[in-house]
Parts: C-alpha cells; sequence; structure tokens
C-alpha cells in the first residue's frame, strides 16, 4: 500500500517497479574527471570538468530469471530506476558487476552495479 504523505509537496517516497525482483534499495553517483592546471606559485588558477558518467547500484529479492536477474557485466541493461538529473539523462546503462546472494534465514537477493554515460547509445 502506497505511503500517504502529509506536508511538504513534491517528496518522493518509494522506489520504482524492477522485472525479476522485488527492489528494495537504489542508489546512483554522478561525476566528471577532474583536470587542474596549477600556476607558477602552485595553486590551481584553473580547472576542467569532462567526461560525465553515473554509476548506479540496486539491491533486492530476486522473484524471476528475467530483467535485473538476467544481468550480465559488459552488456546493456534496462532498468527502472533511472536517474535523469545531475547532468547525465542520456546513453545506454550497461551493468559493471553483479552479486547473488543466499543465506539460510533469508530470500536470495541479487546488488547489482551499472554505469551510465551520455554519449554510448548504442
Amino acid at each position: 500500500m502506497p505511503a500517504t504523505i502529509i506536508g511538504t509537496a513534491g517528496a518522493t517516497w518509494g522506489l520504482t517497479a524492477e522485472t525479476g525482483v522485488l527492489i528494495q534499495r537504489s542508489s546512483a553517483k554522478t561525476s566528471r574527471e577532474k583536470n587542474p592546471v596549477r600556476n607558477h606559485e602552485g595553486e590551481v588558477s584553473l580547472v576542467s570538468y569532462y567526461n560525465p558518467v553515473q554509476t548506479m547500484s540496486m539491491e533486492g529479492v530476486t522473484i524471476a530469471a528475467t530483467g535485473l536477474v538476467a544481468a550480465v557485466p559488459g552488456v546493456a541493461l534496462t532498468v527502472a530506476q533511472t536517474f535523469p538529473n545531475n547532468g547525465v539523462n542520456a546513453g545506454l546503462i550497461y551493468t559493471d558487476d553483479v552479486e547473488v546472494s543466499k543465506v539460510n534465514t533469508d530470500f536470495q537477493k541479487i546488488t547489482l552495479n551499472a554505469s551510465r554515460y551520455p554519449l554510448i547509445t548504442a
């Protein structure tokens, strides 16, 4: 059952459903490479930021053999947990690594890490 939110409008609650897992956690980090240039006294007087990338991490309980559960490192992935802000809102999402964990007192879980570069679209 969805939460009833009382108070500040615009707050986001919960996650978007994913294929193959009951998603429990999702996060994204957007960064760029940085090139600082120092002057004759060793102080940074010029800096450039380039090559944006967004890295994502998702965790969930596996419920099917499709979607996130079928992810393969180096292969493009379709996910619902997109983060279109912070400078990277285009490009395919590629799986970096997948970890599946099992214990005798809990459900099977999957953790997936992926990267998105805005100019890689095919």
